[in-house]
C-alpha cells in the first residue's frame, strides 16, 4: 500500500460544476485502480491524498499533474502505508474555509515539502475525514 500528497494552486476560479465533474471523473475511475483518498480545495488551492498500490497512484498521479485546472503541483508527502484512510471512499471531498484550515495545527507550513506540517498531512487528513 501506498500514498501520495499533493498541493496545487488553482489556474482559474474553481466553480462548484468544476468540483462535482472532477470528483464525478474520480469517482468512476479511482475504484477501477483501487485509488481512494480525499481531495481538499480552499483558497483556490487543491489538497490531495491518494492512496492503493504504488504503480497505480503515481499513474494517477501523473494524470492530475497534466490537468490544466491547476498549477504548481507540489509533492508533499508519500511512501508506504500500512493502512488506507479511505478505505470505503473512492474520494471523499471537503470544501474548507480559510479559518478552518488554519485553526488545524497539522496545517502549519503545509507547503513546505518536509516540514513539521507537512510530516503530518496524514493525521490531518484522518482529522478531517471524522475519525
Amino acid at each position: 500500500m501506498y500514498f501520495l500528497i499533493y498541493r496545487s494552486q488553482a489556474t482559474q476560479p474553481i466553480t462548484d460544476q468544476v468540483l462535482k465533474d472532477i470528483l464525478a471523473k474520480s469517482r468512476e475511475r479511482n475504484p477501477a485502480m483501487g485509488v481512494t483518498g480525499m481531495l481538499l480545495f480552499f483558497d483556490n488551492k487543491f489538497m490531495q491524498l491518494l492512496e492503493g498500490e504504488e504503480s497505480q497512484v503515481k499513474l494517477l498521479y501523473k494524470d492530475i499533474c497534466a490537468d490544466t485546472r491547476h498549477t504548481a503541483v507540489i509533492t508533499l508527502k508519500e511512501g508506504p502505508t500500512s493502512i488506507r484512510l479511505f478505505p470505503e471512499w473512492s474520494m471523499s471531498f471537503r470544501s474548507l474555509t480559510q479559518e478552518e484550515i488554519a485553526a488545524e495545527p497539522a496545517y502549519k507550513d503545509v507547503y513546505t515539502p518536509g516540514s513539521s506540517g507537512a510530516h503530518d498531512l496524514r493525521s490531518l487528513f484522518n482529522l478531517l475525514r471524522g475519525k
